[in-house]
């Protein structure tokens, strides 16, 4: 057992053990005091940050290091590309058909109201973003670097080395280790939360791509066969060991149901939405909103209403009430164009062109949005000198 103790701001330790045995109890133990050694390795001296950062962007562009490149590079990129040895990449491939059969836009849905509502729903994930300074000013920027992240995933071949999707994750877990550095550069301690973004933030991030936005996509219409659902799990299975969570933590995680019970535990440690949740998701509201508006050309007013709607429809009223979400009227419309869209969806894998073309046509839609959010430097692409953890 770890010398720390059970972090006072994730519950009682007994009430947990009770709940879900001594075993799990023990690994959650020592999980929130995991950081991730071959990341964190990269930014422990902090006058060779910005030389293993430099030789970390070509590694991860190229698919591996140079001879000369230093020891913790080229012990990271070991590390990726390791966690994907065992990997089916005919899985893979029949994964990102299925991802890219649900449009872009409803992704976009899936991301912001959900998966990152999610996210930010967390006080111990919220109150390290917050302490940047810069993720609420920043919301519209945090949101596109995290949707171009995902984009980059779904391209044929993304996540094997020298692939966009190996690269950009690799830059996104490099951030994590940059924000422990910079939490403890600021003297930053451990007794509220274990340490910042550690294995267990990391496994309800991971739930944030998986769990949190399949269940909203099919609350919007577009339900997964079982085996479709499997090989998108399979596919972030892959996700998460580039992103340096322990493979023991993600076994048997291969769908929604087998999910459930460590949803629960990750549930009772996370802790009530706090002030800096509340702040964090307002920001957010704000930047989906504007998004929105600026693709569809549509006033934002009416738009944060709908995202609101849509906050409350994926994550339930006592979510959104502790978030602090009105209410809004059109949820209802939003709830009526489900049953529209769920059969439209059905009908659509009956009909191999008609599949075809939809996967096509998200997948250009994909690189247009690429090409126009790419002009300028994402969160990660200025560090170490940028606040940390923005890229997550």
């Amino acid at each position: 057992m770890t010398e720390q103790q059970w972090p006072r701001e994730r519950g009682s330790e007994a009430d947990f053990r009770e709940r879900f045995g001594a075993a799990l109890a023990d690994r959650f133990h020592r999980a929130f005091y995991e950081g991730d050694p071959a990341a964190d390795a990269l930014f422990e001296d902090p006058t060779t940050r910005g030389t293993h950062m430099k030789q970390l962007r070509a590694a991860l562009s190229s698919g591996g290091a140079a001879d000369d490149d230093a020891p913790a590079v080229r012990a990271f990129i070991a590390d990726m590309q390791d966690s994907l040895a065992d990997v089916d990449w005919d899985r893979i491939a029949r994964a990102r058909r299925v991802i890219l059969s649900i449009p872009i836009l409803d992704h976009s849905i899936a991301l912001g109201p959900g998966s990152l509502t999610h996210t930010y729903s967390s006080p111990a994930i919220a109150t390290v973003l917050t302490a940047t300074g810069r993720l609420v000013d920043g919301a519209l920027r945090r949101l596109t670097d995290t949707r171009n992240w995902l984009y980059h995933l779904y391209f044929e071949d993304a996540l094997k080395p020298g692939g966009g999707g190996f690269e950009h994750t690799g830059m996104v877990r490099a951030m994590h280790a940059f924000s422990r550095a910079q939490h403890r550069s600021r003297g930053g301690g451990t007794e509220d939360y274990g340490e910042p973004i550690n294995s267990i933030d990391m496994l309800r991030t991971w739930f944030d791509f998986t769990h949190v936005p399949y269940r909203g996509l099919d609350g919007m219409g577009y339900t997964l066969t079982t085996e479709q659902l499997r090989d998108v799990y399979y596919f972030w299975h892959a996700v998460g060991g580039l992103l340096g969570i322990p493979p023991d933590l993600l076994n048997g995680l291969d769908d929604h149901e087998s999910s459930q019970s460590m949803v629960d535990a990750i549930v009772a440690v996370a802790g009530r939405p706090n002030a800096d949740s509340r702040a964090l998701v307002d920001a957010l509201v704000d930047a989906v909103s504007a998004q929105l508006g600026l693709v569809l050309g549509l006033p934002v007013g009416p738009l944060r209403e709908r995202t609101e709607a849509q906050i409350r429809m994926i994550h339930g009223d006592e979510i959104a009430d502790w978030l602090e979400v009105p209410r809004r009227s059109i949820q209802v419309a939003e709830a009526l164009h489900v049953p529209t869209v769920r059969q439209r969806f059905a009908f659509l894998y009956q009909l191999p062109d008609a599949l075809g073309q939809e996967i096509a046509t998200n997948q250009a839609l994909i690189v247009q949005l690429l090409e126009a959010t790419e002009d300028g430097d994402s969160a990660y692409e200025t560090a170490p000198s940028a606040s940390p953890a923005e890229a997550a």
